[in-house]
């Protein structure tokens, strides 16, 4: 019987430790404000590139986009809904905004195409490159970035599900207001009351440093429990295997 019931309380104890562990690693501590995440400014020639380091289009001079993530070189960064990075060594960055505002606008063929049925997407801003798709003479398409190349400019557009490059000519001309970026003050937060004694909310979550040091607390002498019984569970079955 003595055998079966320290066998009974290691694993209660073992049991017991989980849990506690568990509910202790689970509790929620306080999240950061999502909105105070920085964004670069853009300032002279600044190119939207792709993962590989693929040029997109030229970011517009005094916009901005918000920062995603980084790593010792670049900013990842969204700018009319393109993803794409920007060199840290050429841009700066500021506070935050609640919206990004961008410089999408929605534009058409040119007049002069009108006697085509519609006009190539390229992957490229070369005559030479593949098509993306065909976009029809009468529907609009939304205008997202400029690329000057040699042979003139280019715009970067978003036709449905397509993206691909037009030749500025080929287009109307989007107009829209570069407004230089002026970061939002970020909202003061009140300081917190104190709990009165008929105060009935639930207690604050439990500071990281200070859930370590109860599982650590709770861990040690549980350990040590479970050796001295396993240790004398032992003693106990070698007693009755010499009898």
């Amino acid at each position: 019987m003595d055998i079966i019931f320290h066998i009974i309380m290691k694993r209660l104890l073992l049991i017991a430790v989980i849990i506690a562990t568990c509910i202790l690693l689970t509790a929620s501590t306080p999240m950061e404000n999502t909105n105070s995440t920085p964004h670069v400014v853009i300032s002279g020639e600044v190119w939207l590139l792709t993962e590989t380091g693929e040029k997109l289009f030229l970011l517009p001079d005094s916009y901005y986009a918000r920062i995603n993530n980084l790593d010792e070189s670049y900013y990842y960064v969204t700018f009319n809904g393109v993803n794409g990075k920007v060199s840290k060594n050429i841009v700066s960055t500021t506070g935050y905004h609640t919206t990004a505002q961008g410089t999408m606008r929605d534009i058409n063929v040119a007049s002069e195409y009108a006697e085509f049925v519609s006009i190539n997407l390229k992957s490229r801003p070369d005559l030479s490159s593949e098509n993306v798709t065909s976009v029809p003479i009468n529907e609009p398409f939304t205008f997202l970035g400029v690329y000057p190349a040699e042979d003139g400019r280019w715009y970067y557009v978003k036709y449905a599900e397509y993206y691909g490059y037009l030749k500025q000519e080929r287009t109307t001309m989007p107009s829209y207001e570069v407004t230089p970026f002026v970061p939002e003050t970020l909202p003061v937060v009140a300081p917190e009351e104190t709990p009165s004694e008929e105060d009935n909310s639930e207690p604050e979550p439990l500071d990281s440093n200070l859930k370590i040091i109860i599982i650590v607390g709770l861990a040690v002498p549980a350990v040590f429990l479970v050796i001295l019984l396993f240790k004398n569970n032992n003693k106990k079955e070698r007693y009755y295997r010499d009898e």
